[in-house]
């Protein structure tokens, strides 16, 4: 159930099985490479076998892509959440564009038209969007947190279903938090498999990266539960300048002295 609701997150095939997206340059599309990871198993963090092996089907270059856009997010994900819902309500209508045109003909015209009308109406729809996408969020969180505490991992749905309905409905009482989890986790999620991907293609690491995840399988979950939390206090103290205010609020020796008459 879970796996088919993050699939918007794909980019879409075309019907001639190749990836609008592919550039020759920059490598295959390793999207549909992540989808059937999280198909399989949307724990896939806690698996060093699968993890390891998607991680070198990543080209450098789309790493790289991965390294700065989920940094960004974890930065400025609050502040630029417009654009981010936008974007994800996009890949939703491609990928619903994609199956409905399989059906009717003109993939590409009818996943177009989709990616416009999913967008235009997430715009208005803004605290439904951040609802389902943030919940979406909160599986991917859930079903993780759910192996990496020990639990049963052939039951991860289980947590999935926790952090999906949390994370959902807390955006309706909670909207910036929820803006903050999402970009917090998704970017955090993107900054750590792009920088493995990218390690992993120096000869030289790549073994021992490798021998240091199956030895440890919570490496990689503790890494990204780390950036997310960096990205959470990040956001929710203002960056850095919201920071270095409240570190100075607490220093007594920095406040103003009332004005003597």
């Amino acid at each position: 159930m879970f796996t088919h609701t993050l699939m918007p997150f794909t980019l879409a095939q075309s019907e001639d099985g190749g990836s609008w997206f592919t550039d020759s340059d920059a490598g295959p599309n390793p999207i549909p490479v992540i989808n059937a990871q999280i198909r399989e198993h949307m724990d896939f963090l806690n698996h060093p076998d699968e993890l390891s092996e998607m991680l070198g089907q990543i080209s450098l270059v789309w790493a790289i892509i991965f390294l700065v856009v989920g940094g960004l997010c974890i930065l400025h994900g609050y502040r630029w959440h417009k654009w981010v819902i936008l974007i994800l309500a996009a890949m939703s209508g491609i990928y619903g564009g994609m199956l409905l045109g399989e059906e009717v003909g003109g993939t590409r015209i009818v996943a177009v038209c989709m990616a416009v009308l999913c967008a235009v109406i997430a715009w208005p729809l803004l605290r439904f969007a951040v609802a389902l996408f943030g919940g979406l969020a909160g599986a991917f969180a859930g079903a993780n947190a759910w192996t990496a505490l020990g639990f049963d991992s052939g039951i991860h749905e289980h947590g999935a279903l926790i952090g999906l309905i949390v994370i959902g409905m807390l955006a309706f009482l909670a909207f910036r938090i929820v803006v903050i989890l999402l970009t917090s986790i998704g970017g955090a999620s993107l900054f750590v498999l792009g920088s493995l991907a990218a390690l992993m293609h120096n000869d030289a690491w790549q073994g021992g990266m490798v021998e240091s995840m199956h030895s440890n399988p919570l490496i990689v979950p503790i890494l990204v539960a780390s950036a997310a939390a960096f990205g959470i206090v990040f956001q929710l103290g203002g960056g850095l300048k919201g920071m270095n205010e409240r570190a100075n609020a607490a220093d007594p020796t920095k406040k103003k002295k009332p004005a003597t008459t």
